[in-house]
């Protein structure tokens, strides 16, 4: 048996099938504290929390694979403009074999505790996408956890998460799905790494956020916007040619947990009348009062569809979906989005509500990571029994129904 582009796969997979513990595999603090609290309070599957290693075992994955596992990790890397090239050489050298020890070591847990399934916490990191790929090549289900799409809520998806998940992108899927479900009514505060004075904002303007700049929203998922200051350079001139004219303004905001602070974009702000930066201001407030938000694909464009705001995603993002939230590859889509919606007619949004409708009852699993609940765990549990059944992948309609978290 193989795998293209993975090389053969193994005989050690050739055994019978498996009936243990879901293997928890953890990198961080936090994924260690979750994990356990979780193995401590689920009975039924039997969860197991291991931390992630490495093991000098052996590696089905052809060269061309261990890359791929050590991929996400080597463009973080190649973004750090002050890693020298010397350097840069030695970690593509060096981190395909790393990441086929991070392989040995999922392959070898697995092997050892008969493991009837895997889950990992944020699905890109070499050490967790080494985990991911042993879970595969030994036909298990692999669950990826992250903090949930809304608020206090976490995921859990069998087939990873942002552009990954199974979360469903026809919009045939969503038509005649029940809208009427309880939403958040507020968001959650983001804590900040800096404080800044709070500003007092325009009575007209399209808000923009920022990203993490080296995020894997940005890495991998964004095809054509390359980092904030492009961001920045593409929207101030989409304003310019659209909303400049009519007195309605633009705002961006720094994330608060990004070490970039981007003084050069600040000084620049300051230059352009109607432009500006609001980095005290909470998310809420600037989303509240927008006209619309244009994002790269953060989760900043789901928190401004619960407050029934138009958004425009210029990346890869699991809510862009006709009838939700628009989409756009180019200028030109911009500025007329922009126009739209200061003329009052912004893209149809009627599957917003069904959208969001299943995102709550079906798709995230209630309750934080950070204070997981009875509920939360009851839910885990369902979702970790269900092994990859949660909705069809994007390209295979609405055939199969969804399998909640309650």
């Amino acid at each position: 048996m193989s795998v293209p582009g993975h090389g053969p796969v193994i005989s050690l997979w050739d055994a019978p099938t498996m009936s243990g513990p879901v293997l928890l595999l953890y990198n961080t603090p936090k994924a260690r504290r979750y994990f356990r609290t979780l193995a401590a309070n689920v009975d039924s599957p039997r969860l197991e929390a291991h931390p992630l290693a490495v093991f000098p075992g052996p590696c089905p994955r052809d060269a061309e694979g261990r890359r791929a596992i050590a991929d996400y990790s080597l463009r973080r890397k190649a973004a750090r403009p002050h890693i020298p090239p010397w350097r840069q050489r030695l970690f593509r050298a060096v981190y395909p074999g790393v990441a086929a020890a991070h392989y040995a070591h999922a392959r070898r847990l697995i092997r050892m505790t008969g493991a009837s399934g895997v889950a990992v916490w944020g699905g890109q990191a070499m050490d967790v996408r080494a985990a991911r790929a042993a879970a595969e090549d030994a036909g298990l289900p692999c669950h990826v956890f992250e903090t949930g799409l809304l608020p206090r809520t976490t995921t859990c998806d069998p087939r990873g998460v942002n552009a990954d998940s199974s979360v469903p992108r026809d919009p045939a899927f969503y038509r005649g799905l029940d809208a009427d479900v309880d939403l958040p009514a507020h968001l959650e505060q983001r804590p900040g790494r800096v404080e800044h004075p709070r500003v007092p904002l325009p009575e007209s303007y399209i808000f923009v956020p920022f990203q993490v700049r080296l995020d894997s929203q940005i890495l991998l998922y964004s095809p054509w916007i390359r980092n904030m200051r492009h961001l920045f350079r593409v929207m101030v001139k989409a304003w310019q040619a659209a909303l400049a004219p009519r007195g309605v303004e633009l705002v961006f905001k720094l994330h608060p947990t990004c070490r970039e602070r981007y003084p050069d974009l600040l000084d620049k702000a300051d230059d352009l009348p109607g432009v500006h930066f609001a980095n005290g201001n909470t998310t809420e407030e600037l989303i509240r009062g927008a006209e619309g938000v244009v994002t790269i694909n953060s989760s900043v464009g789901l928190e401004a569809l619960l407050l029934e705001k138009p958004v425009l995603a210029l990346g890869e993002a699991l809510y862009a979906i006709p009838g939700v939230a628009e989409q756009v590859r180019e200028p030109g889509g911009i500025t007329a989005w922009l126009r739209a919606v200061a003329d009052g007619r912004p893209p149809a949004d009627d599957l917003r509500r069904p959208f969001l409708g299943w995102l709550a009852r079906d798709y995230c699993i209630p309750g934080s990571h950070r204070e997981p609940g009875p509920d939360h765990f009851a839910a885990v549990a369902r979702r970790l029994a269900a092994g990859d059944l949660i909705a069809p992948a994007p390209d295979e309609g609405a055939a199969r129904v969804a399998v909640g978290a309650g």
